[in-house]
């Protein structure tokens, strides 16, 4: 997700216009008559200009999002625009951990899925390394696996495989596997809202909760529930959005 779109977004939720924000990271920074002006707000948004290191400290305390998620968003951006592969780039940061996890599926070895959930960003590059035979074990996994950790790794691994071919599988084990969904739910959540783990694991759970939110919500999960690239995510989003619907427009203005 674009870092200056998830700036947009958090704006709106706000209800701010761009001048508004520039005016509150004016007074954050120490200079109310300075820097970054609405001009600089816009570039950032429409994806002319990508916020330095200095903006991203003040935007995350402004907005109320993690420094780190900003800052990830900031360098995935940078990176697109010198024209690298987007696996590329994912491998770069995930390519170690992701070559041990295809070597173990490959060795139809579980355990080092079975440790800790793992990121959308080693999926994705774990997906790109996995054949047709480790397919059929983290299908096996994903169905039988002892543990839920096992099951939702081989998942995620699975919905990233490129041609999608897994997609109708993991939707089924999402649809009836609860701990699966749970575990997927607050993942995706906690990715593609900017929240940290235990807020997204809250959402998840009861998202009529945070129906102060469900405006801002809603608009992130419907970008989501296009991802291309991720069967999973787009199933979790789909179903944020239905239980969001009722909740969306009646967000305080």
């Amino acid at each position: 997700m674009p870092i200056g779109q998830l700036i947009r977004d958090l704006r709106t939720l706000k209800h701010w216009t761009q001048a508004q924000l520039a005016e509150e990271l004016a007074i954050y920074a120490g200079d109310p008559t300075g820097a970054p002006g609405r001009d600089a707000v816009k570039r950032w948004e429409t994806g002319k200009v990508i916020p330095g290191k200095h903006w991203i400290g003040h935007l995350s305390r402004v907005l109320g999002v993690p420094a780190a998620q900003l800052a990830a968003e900031a360098t995935l951006d940078r990176v697109n625009r010198r024209a690298f592969l987007g696996l590329s780039t994912l491998a770069v940061t995930h390519g170690a951990l992701a070559s041990e996890m295809a070597a173990s599926i490959a060795s139809r070895d579980p355990a080092p899925l079975a440790r800790v959930q793992t990121t959308h960003g080693a999926d994705i590059v774990t997906a790109s390394l996995t054949d047709k035979a480790s397919a059929a074990s983290l299908r096996r996994w994903m169905l039988d696996g002892d543990m839920s950790i096992l099951r939702v790794n081989a998942a995620g691994i699975l919905a990233k495989l490129p041609g999608q071919g897994q997609a109708d599988q993991v939707a089924r084990v999402l649809a009836h596997d609860e701990e699966v969904r749970h575990l997927y739910l607050t993942a995706v959540t906690s990715r593609v809202c900017a929240v940290d783990w235990t807020t997204a694991g809250r959402i998840a759970s009861r998202p009529a909760s945070y129906h102060h939110r469900a405006d801002f919500l809603a608009t992130r999960f419907a970008k989501e529930a296009l991802n291309p690239r991720d069967s999973g995510a787009r199933w979790c989003s789909s179903v944020m959005l239905q239980e969001l619907s009722p909740m969306i427009g009646r967000s305080p203005a």
